[in-house]
């Protein structure tokens, strides 16, 4: 090879190279997992979280630079949208603890409120070759979905801020997500306000139980039965029994006779999940149970079909935090001032908004009598 070649090809190989490298380089955020497989993904997992963790000490440190570099932005109230991968773990966990949140139809929602038409009654006919289509009118409605502010707070100490790592951040992920998700199952079950969730429905068909039967403890399978008649047949498919576990073993101790050894339900070594009227059972912290003193006249079981709940969720999450903060303890009377005791009050705020949907349709609920 004379050098007229040999200088030829080094200058090829130079461009060559050179482009090829400054390509690779604009596509490395597209390559991150070709090579590294799950130990690069647990890299950027930590890499996410570190980041979470300067966020929050930029934020008590109030460090509106590193805010403004590491956050997604401020909402009107003021306070500081979380990095992504803070909210969506907030997201995940709240959906591993929150019956409500797992089974409802998720609705994102942007702004303050959106409207989610509801179409039924839609009817099929048979049509011959060039005949006309009936005509049918199906029924419209909608669903107004208003976000509301459902907001935490957790009191930290100031060191464990100024200095926050991400074992900090998975507390706080945690702590909010256990306590949205406890929220957002009263709301969706209890209600939280009169019109609100499945208990305080006004159009949920109820079925209330025989005069006499004012305790828990009074309630039968064929009760359970009549409560399975109020839901509408195209619904039943995917619906549940909701209870609390207390409530299940009351259910539990029923048999088919009084002295026998056995069990309508369950047996004792029988497995889980159960079924009652081959529907399944789940369990609901946050409803009634055995130990409730005053049972007469209250709603403790539902029969729901949870795809016709809407759950509508902004999916951003903000937080603030206060080094003077004073909050009221868990008594609900006694004020604690952080500021005396070098800690302060972490607030996360989430907006979401639970509705139903054919309330009539898709929900009952099982009542004891009043007297």
């Amino acid at each position: 090879m004379n050098e007229e070649t040999k200088q030829l090809l080094e200058e090829v190989k130079a461009g060559v190279t050179a482009d090829v490298f400054e390509k690779l380089k604009a596509e490395i955020s597209l390559r991150k997992d070709i090579f590294g497989g799950a130990n690069n993904t647990d890299a950027q997992k930590a890499e996410a979280k570190e980041k979470c963790a300067n966020f929050v000490k930029a934020v008590f440190n109030r460090d509106l630079a590193s805010i403004k570099a590491l956050s997604e932005g401020t909402t009107t109230d003021g306070g500081y949208v979380v990095p992504e991968y803070f909210a969506s773990e907030i997201i995940r966990v709240a959906g591993q603890y929150g019956i409500a949140r797992k089974g409802a139809r998720n609705w994102p929602v942007s702004g303050y409120k959106t409207n989610v038409p509801t179409i039924s009654n839609v009817v099929a006919y048979r049509v011959g070759e060039k005949s006309a289509i009936t005509a049918s009118q199906p029924t419209f409605s909608r669903t107004t979905l208003t976000l509301k502010k459902i907001a935490s707070l957790i009191p930290m100490s100031n060191e464990l801020l100024k200095d926050a790592n991400i074992n900090v951040i998975d507390q706080l992920v945690n702590l909010s997500a256990e306590a949205f998700a406890k929220y957002e199952d009263e709301w969706a079950f209890l209600g939280k306000a009169g019109g609100e969730g499945i208990f305080q429905s006004t159009t949920a068909p109820v079925y209330t139980m025989a005069s006499g039967s004012d305790a828990f403890a009074d309630v039968t399978f064929d009760d359970l039965l009549e409560v399975m008649n109020k839901l509408d047949e195209g619904a039943l498919s995917g619906a549940k029994w909701y209870m609390s576990f207390s409530i299940f073993n009351q259910l539990r101790k029923l048999k088919y006779a009084s002295g026998t050894a056995s069990y309508i339900l369950q047996e004792p070594a029988g497995g889980m999940p159960a079924t009652i009227w081959n529907i399944p059972v789940e369990f609901v912290s946050v409803m009634p149970k055995t130990s409730l003193e005053s049972q007469a006249g209250q709603k403790f079981i539902a029969l729901a079909n949870l795809s016709y709940m809407l759950f509508g969720d902004a999916r951003q999450y903000e937080v603030t935090i206060s080094q003077e903060a004073t909050i009221t303890d868990t008594d609900g009377q006694t004020q604690v001032n952080l500021f005396e005791q070098d800690m302060s009050a972490v607030r996360v705020i989430e907006r979401v908004d639970i509705q139903l949907a054919e309330a009539s349709k898709a929900f009952a609920v099982c009542k004891t009598a009043t007297s």
